[in-house]
């Protein structure tokens, strides 16, 4: 029997991907000007598909910082296997959702999947981190708490068994049709191994959630007062509970049960009044006292993503961000919380006095890569253009600098050429280490520079490209005289067989000299 999504889950799939991006690890799609103009035909479409027959294309799997030192395993998934295995999530979310732990009990807070709304957000609102700090901030003054421990668990998502999403899903839906289907996809993605999930979805963060929801009714059943945001717990502890024993009855369960283990050195216990004031150094991220409205300001838009008033900017603008950055680069211990407070502080009041210092100390601060190309646009948007000597700078990263070794960090390193922060010329371009990911940007660079000698000379050797290149070749291509692109469009169409190809050929075909609205309509991280 036939499985299909539905063309509900399929909307809303693409509103959500069209607003918050694919994953939060990468730049938006370039192709979200195509789902959000094509939303219905697509719908249509994909409802149609049976997901039994179809076969998901493999991710692209690397590294990305994940500390000052550390790094962790990203996916970067085909952007039909993105749409498919967000709507398959959203159908079957609700079934999901009701093997949880009740939503006022505050065990699992973040990412609630809320079946009740159709817009692009997936989650019940008011869970954010910043919500999640102050819940507990009321639990330590409300009740006779002695202790706090907090513990997270070891590379969460790299660690999940399969078999352990098998069984956690059998449990949850009777969908067994769309279960299958997820199942079929992560395995896929994952290729011969038997543990992890694709990392930096919406619909990843909703099979994972599942996957706790037994550890989460251990606790509670335990009588074990915690709250949990994504892997990171907080447990709090009575004068008759014991810390050492309840961390021994979460690890056994975990290892047990999930195959997963705490992270030692991020478990710590504190009194309860100590813990009060942690919260407060999160949560206000006290810089000085001064600041301190400005700072929540910060706060609210970083995790609410809403910008602040006039009045507000102003108060973030009286701040000496830079300072403060530089400050907190020079701690043995970085708190990267704070250090994306200042970086989103730089960017909301156009701050260009930092670009020294972020260059300077380039090699450092790798782990905000996205935040630092960020701040470069914004800035650029102002009118604040790089120096001659910044852009050298950028450019010199990009051909000898960690860049070349990090996938991630050249992707967006390379998203200031295709918002045109920077200008690169073609000689430099070809002179640089791509890999597939950086490949797909430097198509759309050579679109935007109106590179149609490359096009010409390539396009015969169309098929010779991978699943994730294609689709940004064609767009690149755009800047082809009109009848010499559609018509080899026409021609390569007939070859390219999955589902949406046809429709997305259709669709480029009109947008020949259009890359730079293409570009703009993408939504600006």
């Amino acid at each position: 029997m036939a499985t299909r999504l539905s063309t509900g889950s399929i909307e809303r799939a693409i509103e959500h991907i069209s607003t918050f991006g694919d994953t939060d690890v990468f730049p938006h799609p370039i192709e979200t000007a195509f789902l959000v103009e094509q939303k219905t035909g697509i719908a249509a479409e994909l409802s149609a598909l049976d997901l039994e027959t179809f076969e998901p294309a493999q991710a692209i799997e690397t590294i990305a910082p994940k500390s000052r030192w550390g790094f962790r395993i990203v996916h970067q998934l085909p952007l039909l296997e993105t749409l498919l295995f967000t709507a398959a999530a959203i159908e079957i979310g609700a079934d999901v959702e009701n093997i949880k732990r009740p939503l006022d009990e505050f065990g699992p807070f973040g990412y609630r999947f809320d079946s009740t709304k159709a817009d692009a957000s997936l989650f019940v609102t008011h869970r954010s981190y910043k919500d999640w700090l102050q819940w507990q901030r009321e639990q330590i003054k409300q009740n006779a708490f002695v202790y706090v421990v907090a513990t997270d668990i070891a590379d969460f998502y790299q660690r999940i068994y399969f078999h352990r999403i098998e069984n956690i899903l059998d449990v949850a839906t009777d969908r067994k049709g769309i279960k299958s289907f997820i199942e079929k996809l992560i395995k896929r993605i994952r290729g011969k191994q038997s543990y992890g999930i694709p990392v930096g979805g919406s619909a990843s963060r909703i099979i994972a959630e599942a996957i706790l929801s037994d550890a989460d009714s251990a606790l509670a059943d335990e009588g074990i007062v915690f709250t949990r945001f994504v892997d990171d717990y907080r447990i709090f502890l009575k004068a008759d509970q014991m810390p050492y024993v309840t961390l021994a009855f979460l690890a056994e369960h975990l290892a047990t049960t999930e195959g997963l283990s705490l992270n030692n050195q991020k478990t710590k216990v504190w009194s309860a009044a100590e813990f009060e004031d942690v919260l407060s150094d999160q949560q206000d991220d006290v810089f000085d006292k001064a600041g301190q409205a400005a700072i929540e300001s910060l706060t609210h838009s970083l995790y609410f993503d809403e910008e602040p008033d006039e009045a507000e900017v102003e108060a973030i603008r009286a701040l000496n961000l830079v300072e403060m950055l530089e400050e907190e680069l020079d701690e043995d211990h970085w708190d990267f919380g704070k250090i994306r407070l200042i970086f989103l502080g730089l960017r909301l009041t156009e701050n260009a006095e930092a670009l020294e210092l972020l260059l300077e100390r380039f090699d450092e601060l790798l782990p905000f890569v996205k935040e630092f190309v960020l701040l470069v646009d914004a800035l650029d948007k102002a009118g604040i253009e790089l120096s001659a000597d910044q852009k050298a700078k950028v450019l010199q990263l990009l051909e000898v600098g960690a860049a070349g070794s990090v996938p991630t960090i050249q992707v967006w390193l390379l998203e200031l050429f295709v918002r045109s922060c920077l200008v690169i010329d073609h000689k430099t371009l070809t002179k640089l280490s791509v890999n597939t990911l950086s490949q797909r940007q430097s198509f759309i660079i050579r679109g935007l520079n109106n590179d149609v000698n490359f096009f010409r000379r390539n396009k015969t050797r169309f098929e010779e490209l991978n699943v994730f290149e294609k689709g940004h070749f064609m767009l690149g291509a755009t800047c082809l005289p009109r009848d010499e692109f559609t018509n080899w469009v026409g021609a390569v169409k007939p070859n390219l067989r999955r589902p949406l190809d046809a429709r997305f050929c259709d669709w480029v075909k009109n947008k020949c000299g259009k890359l730079d609205e293409i570009v703009n309509a993408r939504i600006r991280q």
